[in-house]
This record gives structure tokens, C-alpha cells and sequence, in this order.
């Protein structure tokens, strides 16, 4: 058995699970920190300005059909069907509006443990407790969905504050807005809990005009040559482990 074999079966069991099933990214630098890409059946988090953009960049990767809770209309400049630019189909996403968080959380545990969806997208209106993340955590694990927080206390913050953050999630990112103009968004990415290694910081571009993302540059590195660092519109399609 090799050491990366062991590695996997560690993290596997590590998560309750036989085996470990991943996400790539398609960005490599991101993916030999996540070892692979990120987890499937397990729990992210994602807070600051431009923390939609990205998970529902993950959402597209990920593909399938997508459950989006929110306790609130969620704001238009996330509507999903705006994601058909991108090669999405509306008809994959459901949108579900709960009162309070208790029904939003009653919701996210069902459908996580359904094993009928790519994706789940949470999105709080105040910090969960370790608790409801844990029970969240419990209730994917024997999935291959992805559970997608998005954190909307710390989502309007641009401070990278960890106060109040969930501790069971696999992942959390923090996610600003660098530099928009009319050919493309800069997004700043800050992965600062990373239980697969060390956290660290990437600045990736969103090309409108083919809605290629790539990886700009890597804090305290230098920047990949372009021949390592693009994935293109496919790599926002469809994308089934």
C-alpha cells in the first residue's frame, strides 16, 4: 500500500467514511492544499464580501441538482438563474425560504442526508453553534453532497474575523472583491481553516468574457506560469464525482 493510499484511508476514516471522494477545483496549486480538492460529504464555510460568488462557483464545479436555503429572499445579485452564463441549468437549483433557523436547519438535515443533491447552500443569518454544524457535519457524511455555508453575519464583514465561526466544518474561506472592471473580477481567496493542511491565500481572476478562472497569484510564492493555471468555462460546468 502506498503512503498516499494510507493518507486517503486516514482521512476517510477520520470522516466516518470506506473511502474519500473529493472535489477538484481544477486550479492546482488550491487542490494539492485541499490533498485532492475539497470533501465531499462534509461541511464548508464561506464568509466575506464575495462569499456567494465563490460557493456558487463550487456549485457549478460540482454540478447536479442544488438545494439553496436562506431565512431571507436571497439578494438578486445571487439569483441562480443569472448562473446560465456559466452553462447552468435553473431547473437544477431549488431555492427554499424557511422563517426562522430552526426550520432552515430541520431543512439542511433532511436534504443533506437525502443523498439527492450535488450541493447544499445554507445560508445564515447569524453564526450556528457548534451543535446544529455538528449535526450538519453527521448528517452528510454518508453522502457524496456538498454542504456550502455561507456565513451572511461575516459575508457583509471584510475583516477576516474568526470570532463566532464554525469549528466542524472541513474548510472556511474568506472571500473579497480585489478589483472588477469590465473584462474581470479579482477575487482574493483566504483559506483559513484548512484540516488538510495549512491555510493560505491565492488571488484568482473570473474572465468575463469566457468565464475562465485562473489563478493570478499565491501569497508568498511566486505566480504559476499560464500553462499551469487556467480551467476554463468546462471547469464551471457540470462536474460529478
Amino acid at each position: 500500500m502506498s503512503l498516499d493510499t494510507l493518507k486517503e484511508q486516514i482521512i476517510a476514516l477520520e470522516m466516518g467514511r470506506s473511502e474519500r471522494r473529493v472535489l477538484p477545483l481544477g486550479l492546482l496549486a488550491i487542490d494539492d492544499a485541499l490533498q485532492g480538492g475539497l470533501d465531499l460529504g462534509a461541511v464548508h464555510e464561506f464568509t466575506g464580501t464575495a462569499a456567494a460568488l465563490f460557493a456558487q462557483l463550487i456549485v457549478q464545479r460540482r454540478g447536479g441538482t442544488t438545494f439553496w436555503l436562506a431565512n431571507a429572499r436571497i439578494n438578486e445579485q445571487y439569483y441562480p438563474p443569472a448562473l446560465a452564463q456559466y452553462g447552468a441549468k435553473p431547473e437544477d437549483f431549488i431555492s427554499l425560504f424557511l422563517q426562522n433557523t430552526q426550520d432552515l436547519l430541520s431543512a439542511a438535515y433532511e436534504v443533506l442526508a437525502a443523498k439527492a443533491a450535488g450541493c447544499v447552500l445554507i445560508e445564515v443569518s447569524r453564526p450556528l453553534n457548534q451543535i446544529q454544524a455538528r449535526k450538519l457535519q453527521i448528517a452528510v457524511q454518508d453522502t457524496n453532497t456538498l454542504g456550502l455555508i455561507i456565513n451572511a453575519d461575516y459575508a457583509r464583514n471584510s475583516v477576516q474575523a474568526d470570532e463566532g465561526l464554525l469549528g466542524s466544518t472541513l474548510t472556511r474561506w474568506h472571500v473579497s472583491v480585489l478589483d472588477w472592471n469590465s473584462k474581470r473580477t479579482q477575487l482574493k481567496l483566504y483559506l483559513a481553516k484548512n484540516r488538510r493542511g495549512s491555510p493560505r491565500h491565492w488571488i484568482v481572476e473570473i474572465d468575463h468574457a469566457t468565464h475562465h478562472l485562473h489563478l493570478a497569484a499565491i501569497s508568498g510564492e511566486r505566480t504559476l506560469n499560464p500553462a499551469q493555471q487556467g480551467f476554463g468555462a468546462q471547469a464551471l460546468r457540470s462536474h460529478h464525482a
